[in-house]
């Protein structure tokens, strides 16, 4: 079946990374694509696939220097904050519908991402964000159920401890090279990238290895007097 990109994300949404995971040991890709288990996500219940629109940071030559007044706080930190977050004035030119931000920060311990910008980004059409990094303000996020997977925790932001080195670059994020236009899938198992010249493929595998579960899982169901629920019909059959 030929899909149109929005359908492959929309088919591929309904697969757990179990399966789609399965479908790429297929195609002979073990451990291919596979992310760091240090990648969580936020919050339990998480789930997303998306083009990948890819980030990389690396660490700055420059801090703070002490401030004597809030003004001169300020005024560091947005001159730190003008060169790491200037990618945002190419995002905003851009159609980012069913992207995922992905973010290469080396595994600093930084929080490239928070409360408020994940909410612009979600505005702006981002299905989730994805970082070899940090996201900071980890109550209000889950508050307001924005997607994040992470590999630290922190409260430090990135401002005067990282810089910008590229907007729409392959990266390495987690253990994965990723380029721009990969399908970034994620679930509470953790976070896979599948090459898009390889997704249909690894789509035709995974769906009939879910179907196959959900048959057999079914049959269980019934054994154990277990409710039927919507994991049993993934795939709206």
């Amino acid at each position: 079946m030929i899909y149109t990109e929005k359908q492959l994300l929309e088919e591929l949404r309904k697969c757990r990374l179990a399966d789609l995971s399965d479908g790429m040991d297929a195609l002979g890709l073990v451990n291919k694509g596979s992310m760091s288990t240090s990648m969580r996500p936020i919050r339990p219940g998480i789930s997303f696939a998306g083009y990948a629109w890819t980030i990389k940071l690396v660490p700055s030559e420059e801090t703070f220097t002490p401030c004597e007044t809030v003004e001169e706080y300020m005024e560091q930190n947005s001159k730190f904050c003008g060169q790491i977050y200037s990618f945002m004035g190419v995002m905003r030119n851009e159609d980012l519908t069913d992207h995922v931000l992905v973010i290469d920060m080396g595994g600093y311990p930084g929080g490239i991402l928070g409360s408020e910008n994940m909410m612009k980004y979600h505005l702006w059409g981002m299905v989730g964000a994805v970082v070899d990094g940090g996201c900071r303000d980890s109550f209000e996020c889950n508050l307001e159920n924005v997607n994040v997977f992470s590999t630290k925790r922190t409260y430090h932001h990135v401002s005067g401890r990282m810089k910008l080195d590229g907007v729409k670059v392959p990266v390495n994020c987690a253990g994965v090279t990723v380029e721009p236009g990969d399908i970034v899938c994620a679930d509470d198992d953790g976070v896979l990238v599948i090459p898009r010249d390889k997704a249909e493929e690894v789509l035709t595998f995974a769906r009939a290895i879910l179907e196959a579960d959900q048959e057999v899982r079914s049959e269980h169901y019934k054994a154990l007097g277990y409710e039927p629920d919507e994991t049993l019909n993934r795939l709206g059959k």
